[in-house]
């Protein structure tokens, strides 16, 4: 019996139907719902005409980092370089002591897009309380010198001769490399979109973040509480996986409209909001958006829009 021909009823409505005998000689039985349900999962055309909105509330939870743990540590030896992930190039930094890495994306190589994303680092850490005294880097960037000394307080570029590199921070990469890689072959897709390829990057090194690591200057703080004061939340940042199917609830069609109310999206991981919220690819037009509401639908051989 199509779920349609009874005009698309909840999961829990259509058991009651088959249970309580409602339709003469239906071949259909209560075990055959479940079992649909656990391998197709909710169904889309449901979803997309009779989801309601839903609240999302916003809860504030997070650590406070003592006081003498930042004045003890307040100058930092920060060590920066720049690497690729299927030719899209990135910045990335890691901090001596605390070890928090930062990614981000570069739209190019040039020394503008590099002390921009140099400067969004220093002024984190500031906010924070901490003072980036020394940088450390390779040769090639010489150019930023000039601009990194200028302005008033700014930390001092150290660089390598020529032929040599930061250890450090090369791990660093090489680790965010094979994280990255392995979510990559974790994937059903045989091309990864360069919007999901770039959040892949930012998802490993969150996660690389969230723990305490070795040898660091904490056994119980991970260098994302010291730098955010947020831990890692299983229904905040571990709810959904990265490359994930959804239906996300469309919220600006007006409810007498028949219009769809969900839109089909690939999941880009937590948007770091107090929500909850998750960013997503829109897979009718390949755009980032940003969602509160959801539902996990199966990953089809054609996923619908």
């Amino acid at each position: 019996v199509p779920c349609y021909n009874l005009g698309f009823p909840s999961t829990k409505d259509f058991e009651w139907v088959v249970q309580s005998n409602q339709i003469w000689d239906c071949p259909v039985t209560v075990t055959d719902i479940k079992v649909a349900s656990k391998i197709w999962g909710k169904d889309i055309a449901m979803l997309k005409g009779k989801m309601k909105r839903k609240p999302s509330p916003a809860t504030k939870d997070l650590v406070k980092v003592p006081k003498e743990f930042v004045k003890l540590h307040h100058d930092v030896t920060m060590m920066m370089d720049v690497f690729h992930v299927n030719k899209i190039p990135f910045f990335v930094s890691l901090s001596r002591v605390i070890y928090f890495t930062g990614a981000q994306h570069l739209p190019n190589r040039k020394i503008d897009s590099i002390f921009k994303a140099f400067m969004k680092v220093h002024t984190h850490y500031l906010h924070r309380g901490f003072r980036i005294e020394i940088v450390l880097a390779n040769g090639k960037f010489e150019p930023l010198k000039s601009l990194i000394e200028a302005f008033p307080h700014g930390p001092r570029l150290n660089l390598c001769a020529r032929g040599e590199h930061v250890a450090d921070i090369e791990r660093c990469i090489q680790v965010i490399k094979q994280c990255s890689h392995s979510v990559c072959h974790a994937m059903p897709f045989t091309k990864i979109p360069r919007i999901l390829a770039i959040h892949i990057v930012f998802r490993s090194v969150s996660l690389l973040t969230y723990f305490p690591s070795k040898g660091g200057v904490s056994s119980t703080l991970s260098p994302m509480t010291i730098m955010s004061g947020e831990q890692l939340d299983c229904k905040k940042h571990l709810s959904l996986q990265i490359g994930q199917c959804c239906q996300v609830h469309e919220e600006d069609h007006p409810h007498s409209s028949q219009l769809a109310r969900t839109r089909g999206v690939t999941c880009l991981g937590p948007s770091g909001d107090l929500q909850g919220s998750h960013k997503f690819m829109a897979l009718n037009s390949g755009k980032k958006i940003m969602h509160h509401s959801w539902d996990v639908v199966p990953m089809l051989d054609t996923v619908r829009v």
